[in-house]
């Protein structure tokens, strides 16, 4: 049963990217015929300027975005050298496709992203990365999807290849936190995200505008198709100044795969929830914004035969606006735990490991922000040669 939903999955999505290309492509000639005609005002190539904005008229528009983390261990005793340094750039191509081909609520985005690690590296074994854009050195396409949205946007189709992060399991109001786990729960295993999404297709349906529920499907590395079901709640509270939304989702992978014993399972699942409430807000500002304080709670839940984090619990608050002259920074303080497996194959001398967070974001101008954080690892990795490592991590990030 698992396989043949795998194989109508994947096939599927093949159908799905094939008719968005052929549509977008029929739609490309007719686009192109248009803004030959007389009437129509064409592309000008002669500037940059002038060429991205009219690109912009029929839209195509662009985005970068560059982060650069450098690390460093605060042990007295540790030479940790000139810390670790690394840095990701992403380039982004967005398609608007009622503009572009007159296809009323279709989007489309090319995702291109590379990353470097400059130099050293701090070992400190955690299973919770301190910084989420660790990963090794690479330059990929990153996403490359297209969706379409019907009956009045009440429903959502997307195809191709996805940042599955993006749209399950995700933490909005954590978006700032550095550490890997804040982004969503490490008890998913093998989720298509940072550092490689993979081939997907989502159907998103709202019901009502307190009630939604997205269905993926996603190709793995190694594990066989994954699927993921997670209905939402939204709410609010007083006069609708207090907006809250909690998720709930279902994951399972269909592939053969290895327990810690060695012996060969078919399929893995586990269950995670998101709760986001915006709190307590004030309005010092007037109209030009208001000091509101956000929170967050993860939980994730995953079996211990197969997954080495077998619980999660994290969650934490954010202060939007923390002073009346920086209307645009924040400050954010949380925690993540997670709890090993139990099994005796899998290596653990502890039984769980602890990141304790907080960052202050300062936004310097609408292109740049600098973002100091501060992270304590409690057990790092669940093994006892890891001493406790406190890491702090300032973040510059740049975007035009």
């Amino acid at each position: 049963m698992d396989r043949g939903y795998a194989r109508f999955a994947a096939h599927l999505s093949l159908i799905f990217l094939a008719a968005s290309h052929f549509v977008c492509s029929q739609a490309a000639e007719t686009m192109v015929s248009d803004i030959t005609d007389a009437g129509a005002k064409p592309i000008s190539w002669s500037k940059p300027s002038v060429l991205l904005h009219d690109l912009n008229e029929h839209g195509i528009s662009f985005q970068g975005v560059a982060v650069y983390d450098w690390s460093k261990t605060l042990h007295g005793d540790q030479d940790s050298g000139s810390g670790f340094g690394r840095y990701s750039f992403d380039l982004f191509t967005s398609l608007d496709g009622k503009k572009a081909f007159g296809l009323e609520g279709s989007d489309g985005l090319i995702r291109l992203k590379n990353h470097i690690n400059n130099f050293g590296k701090i070992d400190d074994g955690a299973a919770q990365l301190y910084s989420n854009i660790d990963s090794n050195s690479r330059t990929t396409l990153y996403e490359l999807w297209f969706e379409k949205k019907l009956l009045s946007n009440k429903v959502r189709f997307k195809g191709g290849k996805i940042d599955a992060s993006t749209e399950f399991a995700a933490v909005q109001s954590a978006s700032d936190f550095l550490n890997s786990s804040m982004g969503y729960s490490p008890t998913i295993m093998a989720f298509p995200t940072y550092p490689e999404p993979k081939l997907g297709i989502n159907g998103f349906l709202n019901l009502t505008p307190k009630y939604s529920l997205g269905v993926g499907a996603f190709e793995t590395t190694g594990m066989g198709i994954l699927t993921v079901f997670e209905p939402a709640y939204n709410w609010t509270i007083g006069q609708g100044e207090h907006p809250g939304r909690m998720s709930f989702g279902y994951w399972r992978e269909n592939g053969k795969m290895a327990q810690f014993d060695g012996r060969l399972v078919d399929g893995a699942q586990g269950t995670y929830a998101v709760i986001e409430q915006s709190g307590w807000r004030h309005p010092w500002m007037g109209k030009d914004g208001q000091r509101k304080l956000g929170t967050f709670l993860q939980l994730g839940k995953a079996q211990g035969q197969l997954s080495p984090v077998t619980y999660h619990v994290g969650g934490g608050g954010v202060l939007q606006s923390p002073f009346r002259r920086r209307m645009h920074d924040s400050i954010g303080v949380a925690a993540t735990w997670v709890r090993f497996t139990s099994d005796h194959d899998a290596g653990f001398q502890l039984s769980s490991e602890t990141a304790f967070e907080t960052y202050y974001k300062v936004a310097l101008n609408k292109h740049v922000a600098m973002v100091p954080d501060f992270q304590l690892l409690h057990h790092p990795g669940g093994l006892e040669a890891n001493r406790d490592c406190p890491v702090i991590t300032p973040r510059v990030v740049l975007s035009f």
